[in-house]
Order: C-alpha cells, then structure tokens, then sequence
C-alpha cells in the first residue's frame, strides 16, 4: 500500500478488504455504493449481482475519494500541467485485464517484492526496453482476504457465500491456513487500514 500510486490505494483497500475481483471493482459505480449502510452491490462476469459487506477501513478510505458519481475507481494521467482523471479504466468486457498493470508492477517494484525484468526490442526497433513483472497479481489480494476472512471468522460455509465462490473445493484453493495469532491483527486492520499515503 505504501508504494502504490495515491489513486490505486483506495482500489487496493477495497480489493483486500472486500476480496473483491478486479474486474467487480473496477466495475464499481458509486450509485452501488452505501457509504452509511457499509454495503456495495457488484455483478459478476455471469452478470449476476452480489452484495458485499465492507469494513471500516474501506468506508474510511473510498470517503477520501473526490468524486461521488460514476465508476468509483478511476485511471489518473500524469501530464505537464497536472493530474488527468479518467471517466472509467478501459472496459474489456472482462475478457482480459490488465488495466492497472503498470500501477502494481510499479507498487510491488517499489516495496521489493519478487518478481523478473523482462526485457525485448520492439518491433520495428533497435533499443532494448524493460518491464518489472512482479511475482503477484491483483488477484493475489482475493487469497488473501479469503484467508484472513477463514483466520479470523473459521467458518467455510460463510466465506463461501461471502466470496460468491461456486463450491467449496475453490474455497479451499484460496484460503490458505493462518495461525489464530493474526486474528487480532487482522481485525484491526479491516477497522484501521494502513497507515500509510493519503491517510488523515
């Protein structure tokens, strides 16, 4: 989170706080949003619609965004005369992602995280040109809630439902055992958020 740019900090506080897909949130428009009742309604690639419970923390930080209508999470160009922010990330028709690539290459790059340079020359050209490509994707952040949410509430049946997992055989492939240790740590993160960026 500390090495994020300040517009995807808010989009990865709601996406491990809620375990949320990517493309659910990216979708997200703020007419779906209940900042009071701390509820979002997101549809699904099936277009199904499910609603999703949203901690403190996520409250705290989608409040700390500027604007209130449209796609909640929105691109942000940087240009010689400012910031530019974008209507909507580009819309695939969840055929593809790959919309904030560069924004988490960048995070994980920054906070040292693992990954590879790849490197090649352009078609058509001579120089050689690099790209960080990190060991994780966004879509790490869904295991992760998965299992915090097994750390802290141990029952399948409700992270099943609250994950709109099919079965629990893909339940059991995102959440990964944690010692009870964490719980506590792991609720007041889901109250608290980090620390870190645009905080107040």
């Amino acid at each position: 989170m500390a090495h994020a740019a300040i517009h995807l900090q808010p989009l990865f506080v709601f996406l491990i706080g809620t375990g949320c897909r990517l493309s659910e949130a990216l979708d997200l428009e703020w007419s779906d949003v209940d900042l009071w009742g701390a509820r979002a309604v997101v549809w699904q690639k099936q277009g199904n619609q499910r609603r999703i419970d949203m901690p403190p923390c996520v409250i705290d930080w989608l409040k700390r965004i500027e604007w209130r209508e449209g796609h909640v999470f929105r691109p942000v160009t940087q240009t010689r005369k400012g910031s530019v922010i974008g209507e909507r990330y580009h819309n695939s028709a969840r055929q593809y992602g790959g919309q904030i690539k560069n924004g988490w290459a960048g995070a994980c790059r920054r906070a040292g995280l693992p990954g590879r340079l790849r490197e090649w020359i352009p078609a058509g050209q001579t120089s050689l040109q690099s790209c960080f490509v990190p060991d994780f994707t966004p879509h790490d952040l869904r295991h992760t809630w998965a299992s915090w949410h097994y750390c802290v509430h141990r029952d399948l049946l409700r992270l099943q439902t609250d994950g709109a997992w099919s079965n629990i055989n893909t339940v059991t492939i995102y959440a990964k055992l944690m010692p009870e240790a964490y719980k506590d740590q792991i609720e007041r993160w889901w109250r608290e958020g980090p620390h870190v960026g645009n905080a107040n």
